[in-house]
């Protein structure tokens, strides 16, 4: 069917390959999304092909965990941690949802609307999260027979807030609901954290503001980790760990960097002097970041599986997480902006924008590979589970984006007013 051809190309290149300029989405929609400010127009491409890598990980994670290779095969440590997917969601969240926030103070200028930034943030997320949702509780043999209140639970983003609520085909969405309470707090961080622009311009007023987000950042990593210790402990009760407070680091990671980037966008001089040189050698800090990976993966990074962790395995790993997810993130938002051949090829560009789904729809996709191939969960089969399973997310991840979330994103400028003065 050429029409269906043409119109996934045309949603999934990169806007120059198109040439389609209403691919040209703002950063609250898309990951590498185009972004206005004072120093002119910034596009981090090479973050659409990061997420898209994230999303891959975590649909390697959870076929590894089903078939039972990510619990006593040979590759179990390198499968089990390809968790650190999420850790990298939650930082390219950090970052391009906060980015606009710190330039606007930065700058004096107005902050968009929290109405506004809701409405984009609705339209990105629920669309595509209800239809999957649906999905999962219609198709799997194992939902059928829910109550309705059940339903409202998943619906709702609240299955994180009771134990009893993870269900066949959705047990990833906890991440999805994570993120949502990051929405929902981020315009408040913001406010408590940036306070009111200026009535003018003043010499220090990007340093200062630099400053005081750092601050900010490491105050909410030292909330994160106070919370895990409290969840591994016993303290709290293990599905805290789901919540927000406990992953309010990974966010950090990428508000920081979001602060050092919009500052070193208007005052070239903030930071290191060899830093555009040293952001040149993104495979020194990819490589470093595999190192980190390698040594997490070990037993020094836990057990694998659905394990209990003791405090400073917790620790220790959230920690290294957050710094696996900075060595790759942060080459590609510091410095002068250039182009990543790896990150910004056209494969990439399009797994990045097909991520969301990608993520949303993987373990029905899994589900339903076990039982088109008649394989019992957890009985080996790897490969193939691979193949068949990652080629059903993708072609449901494609239709998603193109038939669900491209189409509601196109509502974006129906919402509230787009801007509010301090």
């Amino acid at each position: 069917m050429p029409w269906l051809e043409r119109t996934i190309l045309t949603h999934l290149l990169p806007p120059s390959r198109t040439g389609s300029a209403s691919r040209q989405l703002s950063a609250v929609d898309e990951p590498g999304g185009l972004e206005s400010s004072a120093g002119g127009v910034h596009r981090f491409a090479a973050l659409d092909g990061i997420r898209g890598l994230a999303a891959m990980a975590v649909v390697m994670t959870h076929v590894g965990f089903q078939t039972g290779q990510g619990l006593t095969g040979s590759s179990r440590g390198l499968l089990s941690r390809l968790d650190v997917g999420v850790a990298l969601f939650f930082v390219l969240s950090g970052f391009l949802l906060h980015r606009p926030q710190v330039l606007a103070r930065m700058t004096h200028r107005p902050r968009a609307r929290v109405g506004h930034y809701l409405w984009r943030r609705a339209l990105r997320v629920l669309p595509a999260f209800w239809v999957v949702t649906v999905l999962a509780l219609v198709v799997l043999p194992d939902n059928r027979d829910l109550p309705v209140t059940e339903w409202l639970w998943q619906l709702g983003f609240a299955s994180i807030y009771a134990a009893e609520h993870q269900q066949p085909g959705l047990t990833q969405m906890w991440s999805v609901s994570t993120e949502v309470s990051f929405y929902l707090v981020l315009p408040l961080l913001g406010r408590l954290s940036l306070g009111r622009a200026g009535r003018g311009p003043k010499d220090d007023d990007v340093r200062s503001v630099l400053r005081t987000q750092l601050w900010w950042c490491a105050g909410l990593t030292v909330v994160a980790l106070a919370w895990q210790q409290l969840v591994a402990s016993g303290g709290l009760a293990s599905y805290a760990g789901y919540w927000l407070p406990a992953h309010l680091d990974w966010f950090a990671v990428g508000m920081a960097l979001a602060a050092f980037s919009a500052a070193r966008s208007l005052d070239p001089t903030v930071g290191p002097a060899r830093l555009d040189e040293l952001a040149r050698e993104s495979g020194t800090w990819a490589l470093a970041a595999l190192a980190l990976f390698l040594l997490v993966s070990t037993p020094l990074g836990g057990r694998y599986g659905l394990v209990g962790l003791s405090p400073a395995q917790t620790a220790f790993r959230s920690i290294t997480y957050s710094l696996v997810a900075l060595l790759l993130v942060a080459p590609a938002v510091l410095g002068r902006p250039r182009r990543r051949a790896f990150l910004e090829s056209p494969p990439l560009q399009a797994l990045g924008r097909v991520s969301y789904g990608l993520f949303l729809v993987h373990l029905v996709a899994i589900d339903l590979a076990f039982r088109v191939l008649g394989i019992q969960p957890f009985s080996g089969h790897f490969l193939v589970m691979t193949v068949v399973s990652v080629s059903l997310s993708l072609i449901a991840a494609t239709l998603s984006y193109v038939v669900v979330e491209t189409p509601a994103l196109r509502l974006r400028s129906w919402g509230p007013g787009r801007t509010a003065r301090d």
